[in-house]
């Protein structure tokens, strides 16, 4: 109380007040401040939340992205194995393809060349579409020898040639 009495003293009523009501100023600004940057931390934090939130996001849907992109990829790969077994089996066919007409040709050669020594137009044509599918199919040269003696053979037309006698002598 001795405090109270001092400040009377040496200060007047009026002043005391004016230094309450001061005071009080003082304290109410000082709390308007405080709430205005508490606001404005809460506001920053909210940004922190909603970006931490959206990189959350952003990361979920890069990892499902990738998870569907490990996916693709083992798709992917089956996808060049099942690939590479077709070409394997196609390149079997071919070669397969390949062997069967180059014995064609072979057989009609000997056929053609040494026992009827003469083609009719008709097998001419056959031969030569079976020589077509062996080179396509990546034939050697030797057949192309054959085929050039079977293209050398004389022409007959079965239509208008007369039988031959079952003993094999002309009429």
């Amino acid at each position: 109380m001795n405090e109270l009495n001092n400040l009377f003293s040496r200060y007047s009523l009026q002043e005391v007040i004016v230094l309450i009501i001061t005071l009080l100023i003082v304290a109410e600004s000082l709390w308007k401040t405080i709430d205005f940057f508490y606001n404005k931390h809460q506001v920053h934090l909210g940004k922190k939340t909603n970006a931490r939130e959206f990189e959350k996001g952003v990361i979920a849907s890069l990892d499902k992205i990738n998870d569907k992109i490990d996916e693709l990829n083992e798709q992917n790969k089956q996808t060049h194995l099942q690939q590479e077994q077709v070409e394997q089996k196609l390149a079997l066919v071919q070669e397969r393809m390949q062997e069967n007409a180059r014995s064609l040709l072979i057989d009609a050669h000997h056929r053609f060349c040494y026992q009827y020594q003469k083609i009719d137009d008709l097998n001419l044509q056959s031969i030569e579409r079976h020589y077509l599918y062996y080179k396509t199919a990546g034939g050697d040269t030797f057949i192309d020898h054959l085929m050039e003696e079977i293209r050398s053979l004389p022409r007959v037309n079965y239509f208008t040639e007369q039988p031959t006698s079952s003993r094999g002598e002309d009429k």
